[in-house]
Formats: C-alpha cells, sequence, structure tokens
C-alpha cells in the first residue's frame, strides 16, 4: 500500500488509469481533529464493506473477493495513516494494488466498484485553489495564517514590535509603529471613548500594512488568496487597504478564541466557494464573448485535445459518462445504453470518461477545472463538460 500525503502528479493518474478489474473506488470525508477520526474510519469500513458486497454479488471469483479484503485490512489497520489525517481520504484497491491520498480539500463520500477507478473527485485537488492565507481580527487580538496544499494553517510569525490587539494601538503615537506613549493607561486621556473609530482605523491599518509586507515576502505575485475574518468595522476598516491585485475576500464574524483546526476548516469551506464563484465568472465570460471557441461535444473535445487544442476543460466530477479514449488520436468509444452502460457494445470494459478526456488535456499542456453541475447557472452550463480552445474553429 502506498499513502500519499502530497497531491497527485500526472504520474500518479497515470498509475491510476487503464482498467483495474475488479477496482474499488473510495472517497471520505474526515479530519485532522482526533475526536472525529473514528466516524471516518467507520464511514471507510462500511464504504469497503459495501464496495465487496456490490463485487461479490457480480460474479467475481474467490480469489478477487479475497484479494481485496486484504487490501482493505491492510488500509483499515494502518495507525499512521489514520494518525495523519487531513480533511478527505481518495482510496484506490483492486486485487495486488492499493493507493491511498490523504487531501486537503473536502470530498463527499462514495464508493465506486467496476473495472476502472472513478477519478473525477481525485482531479478536483490539483485543480483548484489548495493554498491560502488568512487574517483573523479582532479587537483582542489579530494573527496572520499560512495553509498549504498539504498541511493545515499554521500561524505565521510577526514583527514582534507591530501592536498585539486594538488597546496596544490605542496606546501609540499614531503614525510611529513600534513606539509606544510613555506613562501606560493613564495619559490616554478622557476623550479616548469620542477617538474610539479613529483607533479602529489606525489599529486595522497597521495590521493591513503588516500583512502586505510579510505577504509580499512570501508571494510576491499576489498568486495565492488571502481571507479576512473580521467583525465590522475592523473588517472594512482593513478592506480599504486592499491592493496588489490580489485576491482578497472578506468573511464577517468574530475571529476570537479560533484554534488551528477551526481557522483551517473555515479557510477549506471558504477556498471551496471561491472556486465555485472563479468557476462561475470564467464560464459565463467564456459564453458571452468567445464565439468559436467553446465545445461540449466529447467526441469533438477529445480529438481536439489530442491535438493540443484545449486551452481550458471543465467537467462536471459528479456525473459520469463511460467508454473508452484513445490517447493518441483522441477518438472516443462510448459505451452502451449512450455512456450509461460499464462496457462497450463488444463487451470490453468501459471507465469514466471525463477523468480521461482531463488527463489528456493536462498532458498536451491545457488546464482543467472539476465543477459541481448543480453549483453553475443552466444559462451556461449543460454539462457534463465544456472546452475552451486555443484558437477559434472556422
Amino acid at each position: 500500500m502506498t499513502v500519499h500525503h502530497e497531491l497527485p502528479t500526472t504520474t500518479d493518474f497515470a498509475t491510476l488509469a487503464g482498467e483495474h478489474h475488479p477496482a474499488i473506488t473510495i472517497y471520505a470525508a474526515t479530519s485532522p481533529v482526533v475526536s472525529e477520526r473514528e466516524r471516518a474510519e467507520v464511514a471507510v469500513k462500511s464504504l469497503f464493506d459495501e464496495a465487496i458486497d456490490r463485487i461479490r454479488a457480480g460474479g467475481a471469483e474467490t480469489s478477487e473477493v479475497d484479494a481485496l479484503k486484504t487490501e482493505r485490512d491492510a488500509v483499515l489497520a494502518d495507525r499512521s495513516l489514520w494518525a495523519g489525517l487531513s480533511r478527505s481520504l481518495a482510496i484506490f484497491v483492486a486485487p495486488g494494488f492499493s493507493d491511498v491520498y490523504v487531501l486537503p480539500n473536502r470530498l463527499d463520500d462514495a464508493v465506486h466498484v467496476g473495472s476502472h477507478f472513478v477519478l473525477g473527485q481525485l482531479l478536483r485537488a490539483p485543480s483548484q485553489d489548495q493554498e491560502a492565507f488568512a487574517v483573523t481580527l479582532s479587537s483582542n487580538e489579530w494573527a496572520l495564517w499560512h495553509a498549504l496544499p498539504t498541511a493545515r494553517a499554521e500561524q505565521m510569525p510577526l514583527d514582534p514590535d507591530l501592536p498585539r490587539n486594538l488597546d496596544d494601538a490605542a496606546n501609540r503615537v499614531p503614525g510611529d509603529v513600534g513606539q509606544r506613549r510613555q506613562g501606560g493607561h493613564g495619559d490616554r486621556g478622557t476623550n479616548e471613548g469620542d477617538r474610539r473609530p479613529e483607533i479602529h482605523g489606525i489599529y486595522a491599518k497597521r495590521v493591513a500594512d503588516a500583512v502586505w509586507h510579510e505577504l509580499h515576502e512570501h508571494d510576491p505575485d499576489g498568486r495565492v488568496p488571502l481571507f479576512v475574518f473580521a467583525a465590522e468595522p475592523l473588517l472594512s476598516a482593513f478592506l480599504d487597504r486592499a491592493h496588489n491585485g490580489r485576491r482578497v475576500v472578506g468573511v464577517q464574524g468574530g475571529s476570537d478564541r479560533l484554534g488551528a483546526a477551526e481557522i483551517d476548516g473555515a479557510l477549506r469551506q471558504q477556498l471551496a466557494q471561491l472556486n465555485v464563484n472563479e468557476a462561475k465568472s470564467a464560464l459565463a465570460d467564456l459564453a458571452d464573448g468567445s464565439a468559436g471557441r467553446v465545445e461540449r461535444d466529447l467526441a469533438a473535445i477529445g480529438r481536439l485535445a489530442a491535438d493540443g487544442a484545449v486551452e481550458c476543460l471543465w467537467f462536471d466530477f459528479t456525473t459520469s459518462v463511460n467508454g473508452t479514449l484513445d490517447q493518441e488520436s483522441g477518438a472516443i468509444e462510448f459505451a452502451t445504453e449512450h455512456g450509461n452502460g460499464d462496457a462497450l457494445s463488444d463487451g470490453r470494459h468501459a471507465g469514466d470518461l471525463l477523468p480521461e478526456l482531463a488527463m489528456l488535456v493536462i498532458a498536451r499542456g491545457g488546464k482543467v477545472v472539476t465543477v459541481r453541475g448543480d453549483d453553475l447557472d443552466d444559462a451556461v452550463w449543460d454539462g457534463p463538460a465544456m472546452a475552451e480552445l486555443r484558437f477559434a474553429l472556422t
């Protein structure tokens, strides 16, 4: 058994692609929180039992069933795996084969059996943003966090001379970061209550300037989004200082007493929504202004992908269209029942075409974005896939 704590690579997808009959694919939501690990273990065991029962009922040989049970038992018995969970597991098991991916993004619990692994949900991890910065800002404290694709959010070190909270900011001379007033609280004067809005602005400004400085050091191109968790008026005051084209998302609400696990969970949830919003926007723009550069027919997409003509492929990971794809020519042969069957008309096993198309696009230098069709506007999405071409068809 191989356990992966990194996002899957093109080589990993190539290993998983193709026929692995009989194959079990399991996706399960998990958590790094110790108290929730037992639920995840029970869920995975239940999904394994369901899969093996379905394979046995489908007429599999006893030796195949026993081999699958051996792989299942190895996964369930691996204490190092269950001690190092993130937010999801993707498990791929066949006789003599098992790969497990520990992933940072939330996946839907699902089990699939067939001749091929179902890779749609696995493609979500590398095809969407999985890294983010976050600011938690309140009158009592503030912190800057960094969540990586393969590690949950951790607090970043900051300059100790920066104000630690609102009261600390109020006890400093405006404009002189790091310089405290002499005399402590007794020198604030009787009108400090009247200056509270001004102090909020000074505090938020100093925090924002410190954040931009740190982010420029870590991510000078502004590629990674920033989420700001704060209540008003601090949230608006901070966002007023946003600049440099970085994607910045304000999240209204208190941020006191949130630990690393809670921050990471909130970040992943916000990242998922950001990915949905950006997919909606990109698809709407494409539908409105790219005549001749959009293709929705899967057979045509296959041929264009093989020629390296697909700039970006969006596909609905909740939908399956079965068949086979020739990786050289891009030719598609659909399974029976208009792609809903498990085999071709001659009886050969069929797999899910959408992830295979996605991997072909990636191999030819294109980009892939997974979407959930139910999240998108019917006016621009009629699924199961949509391709933006490098050049308009004439």
